[in-house]
């Protein structure tokens, strides 16, 4: 029965008494919701019809379905039967943390056709918070000039006004004010004053529940209007750092801001020499701004570079910088040196290229080419760690192949295959075969020997993410892990998704993570600590936290995450996330005396400060001989059953282990020392 006879059919029976126009039944709306507006922790309950794959999904208002994935979502006509009222809070979750519980806010809920994303209806809706929390501030403060916004939630006919701080709300003229209609609530509206700016100072926007402002606000809110100029420099700088004489940066620095002047946004620091940055590099970190002193904790084997003589320091905001103060490097500093290098390879991942060959991802993919071509001319690889084609499609992968055939000197590509790569279009099977036309691999997972070190490429077998590692590949796994293993010696394994709690992006809070059997993964990887585990698909930027992760006690291999080629995803103002513009990626030298691996930002030319990583191990004796690859397994592989995610293919994880932040220190017995690289470089501004 289609979905139209369906709907006839119900109202019919609902109301056989109704009389229609020209003797019709009149279908049901396809998705409605029983009210508009909700207390916070009240069941929301929505009827939607449909049939096969169509499904309800419940978004933050203004998200897009697709990107990101839904909160909660279900099947209309599988996990319920279609015009049944479902609980929308007590149906799939995605484990989107932050809303979770459907807090106070502004939602859509949206009914989606064939497990896609295609918009049949949709429903507005309103959480409303505790009334403490019914007004919000756009941001706690702005500069002079600025529009000043607030978020209000209510039913409508409220009234809000701005008020110098300290002010009578009720007796006192506001600055500005407006009375809330029901479409506004939970969005940002933003309050003119009649003289057209605010000055520099503090103020107050208060609710009241109409416009008679009787009795006391209901909440309010502050806000700070800041001056419109450049900081000042921070007060001073220190540092200590515990081996610069080996070359390694790991220690404290410690900044006092200025007690005076215009406010900073943030404080930034690099490495310099003759107090300005040094050429090359990217900032070594960015901390939120404070009026009390920050102290940035860099990892333990971050390395001194070649020419860096003090750290400077300087506040910024959206006027610019500060003049900078420094601190020297400790007496007896020296950069770091690895020996003689015996081997360089490139990991990227996430490029992402679309059919418009002037799309951002499509350039950086032709920059990242370039620049390896000139900072690298002998490597000997480049992997690449999925996500190689924004949608799967046929006509994408053309466009890779002209892009990289437009370049020379590009060395041997290895592709990893990612979720994009075959959830987004034509079904798994299909975009296998696709993938592997493209990329040469007649299997999704192989593996290489590259000048004498091995590389191990990992896959699911099935769409989406979260996914497990099937049994048998598994297996395949520890035997290739285990192929003429020296424990002096690296091995390289490499997966579009990671193991949650390892590298930016991977903890339950980020949400980026994707083997879901992670902890069987990680097991094996630990009986061969000399693996070194490259993963994608978070795009988290490379000056994060836990860029690299180096066990936890229980965990003894290494971890990077590889950051993106298209675009990059950041945590520094949300936890979970947001987009960043940029392109990143790593480069990794074996040498006779450690593994490096370096951060590289593709747009701009320059080594990323924070992201410059040595780990020394037992490597007397290493050889390398000339690169030669083996032809890749292509034995069968059987999938495990496993339960089908949200129809977001970066569905989020929420529980794990702890992870490296919190695994400072960890014992180094291996001859691959487990030791964790959790540095704060980019500070979170607490949820």
């Amino acid at each position: 029965m289609n979905r139209l006879l369906r709907g006839l059919l119900t109202t019919a029976l609902a109301v056989p008494m109704m009389l229609l126009p020209s003797g019709l039944s009149a279908a049901p709306p396809g998705l409605s919701t029983d009210k508009t507006v909700y207390e916070e922790g009240e069941d929301i309950f929505v009827t939607a019809f449909g049939e096969g794959k169509d499904w309800v999904g419940i978004y933050a208002r203004g998200e897009t379905p697709g990107s990101p994935a839904s909160i909660y979502w279900y099947y209309v006509a599988g996990d319920a039967e279609p015009g049944e009222p479902v609980n929308i809070r007590k149906t799939r979750s995605n484990n989107r943390p932050e809303y979770a519980s459907l807090p106070g806010g502004a939602y859509t809920v949206f009914l989606l056709l064939n497990d896609g994303y295609t918009v049949s209806e949709s429903v507005d809706i309103i959480v409303l918070p505790p009334k403490e929390n019914r007004i919000a501030a756009a941001a706690d403060s702005v500069y002079e000039g600025d529009a000043l916004s607030v978020r209000v939630f209510g039913s409508g006919g409220e009234w809000v006004g701005l008020f110098r701080k300290g002010e009578d709300p009720i007796t006192a003229d506001p600055l500005a004010s407006f009375v809330l209609t029901p479409e506004k609530s939970g969005t940002n509206v933003t309050l003119k004053p009649d003289s057209g700016s605010l000055s520099a100072g503090e103020y107050t926007a208060c609710l009241f529940d109409d416009e008679c402002r009787s009795g006391s606000p209901v909440t309010s809110v502050d806000i700070t209007v800041r001056e419109a100029k450049i900081p000042n420099a921070p007060a001073g700088l220190s540092c200590r750092l515990e081996s610069a004489s080996e070359g390694f940066a790991g220690g404290t620095v410690r900044l006092e801001p200025a007690g005076e002047g215009a406010e900073a946004e943030d404080f930034l620091l690099f490495w310099g020499k003759d107090g300005e940055p040094l050429p090359g590099y990217t900032r070594l970190a960015k901390a939120h701004a404070s009026t009390s002193s920050v102290e940035f904790t860099l990892p333990q084997y971050l390395t001194v570079p070649e020419g860096a003589e003090e750290i400077l320091a300087c506040g910024e905001n959206r006027f610019g910088r500060s003049p900078y103060v420094s601190v020297s490097l400790p007496e007896g500093t020296r950069p770091y040196t690895a020996g003689e290098i015996l081997l360089r390879f490139q990991v990227t991942s996430d490029w992402h290229v679309t059919d418009d060959p002037n799309h951002d991802h499509n350039r950086h993919l032709g920059m990242m080419l370039d620049d390896i071509a000139a900072v690298c001319p002998d490597s000997a690889a480049i992997v690449a760690v999925g996500d190689i084609a924004d949608h799967g499609w046929e006509s994408e992968y053309r466009r890779v192949e002209e892009i990289v055939g437009s370049r020379k000197n590009v060395p041997p590509i290895h592709y990893v295959i990612g979720n994009h790569d075959v959830s987004m279009n034509k079904g798994y099977k299909k975009q296998i075969e696709i993938f592997g036309a493209f990329s040469g691999n007649e299997s999704a997972y192989y593996d290489l020997w590259i000048g004498g070190y091995h590389f191990i490429f990992l896959a699911f077998e099935t769409e989406g993410a979260p996914q497990s590692i099937p049994k048998k590949e598994l297996t395949w796994l520890e035997e290739k892990l285990a192929e003429d293993a020296d424990p002096k010696k690296p091995i390289f394994v490499f997966c579009h998704e990671s193991i949650v709690n390892t590298v930016a992006g991977s903890t339950p809070e980020e949400g980026w993570w994707g083997i879901s059997n992670g902890d069987k993964v990680a097991q094996i990887f630990s009986r061969y600590p000399q693996t070194v585990f490259f993963n994608g698909h978070s795009h988290w930027e490379l000056c994060s936290y836990n860029e690299m992760f180096a066990g936890d006690g229980k965990r003894t291999f290494s971890a990077f995450n590889t950051s993106a080629v298209g675009y990059l995803w950041t945590g520094y103002n949300v936890v979970p996330g947001e987009y960043l513009y940029g392109s990143e990626g790593l480069f990794v030298e074996v040498s006779e005396n450690a593994l490096t691996v370096r951060g590289r930002n593709f747009v701009t030319g320059e080594w990323t400060a924070s992201a410059q990583y040595a780990v020394p191990g037992a490597w007397e004796n290493i050889t390398v001989s000339a690169p030669a690859e083996s032809v890749p397994e292509t034995d069968g592989k059987e999938a495990e059953p496993t339960d089908k995610p949200a129809p977001e293919t970066d569905s989020l994880p929420d529980e794990g282990t702890k992870g490296c932040a919190s695994a400072l220190g960890t014992g180094s017995a291996l001859v691959f020392p487990a030791v964790c690289a959790a540095a704060v470089l980019t500070r979170r501004r607490k949820e």
